[in-house]
């Protein structure tokens, strides 16, 4: 006799049409997607009772989406817990607390007759918390791993990602520029290494899958991106002889302007009357100064294995943040032209 079986499922069949009609159901697709994981299969009884817990489960939060939560201080209704609770942390409801009104927590309504404000057009949504928090600067910005310093959550995300921060040994602020990341990851939803071309995820664990799955666990510092981060770096180390990037060499000539007089050597001798002036010491272009705590994070993070540019690459991005600085200041100063325009009749500037 000849007996018809299921690999996939451990069954067996005496008719073939028993089993084509087996290959139908949801049980044996079921053991499929389990074989393809590996897992082994379950039995029909098994798989049964698992759809009669997904029902109840779903019957559950059918149920719950039909409690609307609503308050009776302000008169409004809100489409989730989330913003109902916030909207209790609000100065305007707690005024209208004050106020006396009888306040009823969550009255039930059905799904048909619920009415979902808007909470961007409330007149308190700007003192609603907002759900998309930054990543702290001690938590690692692709995972949920938490540590107590800075130092040993970027040896996490150094050992366990692979990740590193470009010319750290550049960075005056490494502090900022974590907290800067937490926020384009945690709030923004942007990848670090893909996001200047535009792209945006819906969440925070979505754009940190996509770093580890796509390998884009590195900060993108070319190009444009460079204004993006140049208030944490300072190259002026690595301009020639300290000096600046734009600095232009004028002739030291003996100028006279009646108070301060310049030497051909550089010396400047001022007149008495601004004495107290020159004793103020005052540095026209102060450069940060590296501290002991930065110079130990330096040799920290190159005992971890991290290496900086080499001289050309940071000649070039010197040159480059140079260059879009030059340009962004003269689009604002267009943008600033144009908008004095905008006034089309003469209007006296002084009523006298």
């Amino acid at each position: 006799m000849t007996t018809f079986t299921c690999i996939s499922c451990h069954v067996a069949f005496k008719e073939p049409n028993v089993q084509r009609e087996h290959y139908k159901t949801d049980w044996h697709r079921y053991n499929l997607k389990r074989k393809v994981v590996d897992l082994p299969p379950v039995t029909a009884e098994v798989f049964q009772q698992r759809v009669l817990e997904q029902r109840a489960h779903a019957d559950q939060q059918e149920a719950s989406k039909s409690v609307t939560p609503y308050c009776n201080y302000c008169k409004k209704k809100f489409g989730s817990e989330k913003s109902h609770e916030n909207h209790l942390l609000s100065k305007k409801h707690q005024e209208n607390v004050l106020n006396g009104l009888k306040y009823v927590s969550v009255k039930p309504e059905t799904a048909e007759d619920t009415v979902v404000m808007d909470e961007a057009n409330d007149d308190d949504s700007d003192e609603w918390e907002d759900d998309d928090e930054a990543i702290p600067v001690t938590s690692c910005l692709f995972c949920n791993h938490k540590s107590d310093t800075i130092e040993s959550s970027l040896k996490h995300m150094s050992f366990q990602h692979s990740f590193f921060i470009p010319d750290f040994e550049f960075v005056i602020d490494m502090e900022g520029m974590l907290a800067y990341l937490g926020e384009r990851v945690g709030q923004g939803h942007i990848c670090m290494w893909c996001g200047h071309l535009g792209r945006q995820f819906p969440s925070a664990e979505a754009v940190q899958k996509h770093m580890l799955d796509k390998g884009h666990c590195k900060m993108f510092h070319e190009g444009e991106v460079l204004l993006e981060y140049s208030d944490f770096y300072d190259y002026s180390s690595s301009y020639p002889e300290g000096g600046d990037a734009n600095e232009e060499v004028e002739a030291n000539v003996i100028n006279d302007s009646g108070f301060e007089l310049v030497l051909p050597s550089g010396s400047t001798i001022g007149h008495r009357s601004l004495n107290r002036y020159y004793r103020q010491k005052l540095n026209p272009n102060p450069r940060p100064v590296p501290t002991r705590a930065a110079i130990q994070h330096g040799n920290y993070f190159k005992a971890l294995g991290w290496t900086t540019s080499t001289k050309e690459i940071v000649e070039k991005k010197v040159r480059d943040i140079t260059f879009m600085r030059k340009l962004f200041l003269k689009n604002q100063l267009g943008v600033s032209v144009k908008a004095n325009k905008l006034q089309k009749h003469f209007r006296r500037q002084v009523d006298i």
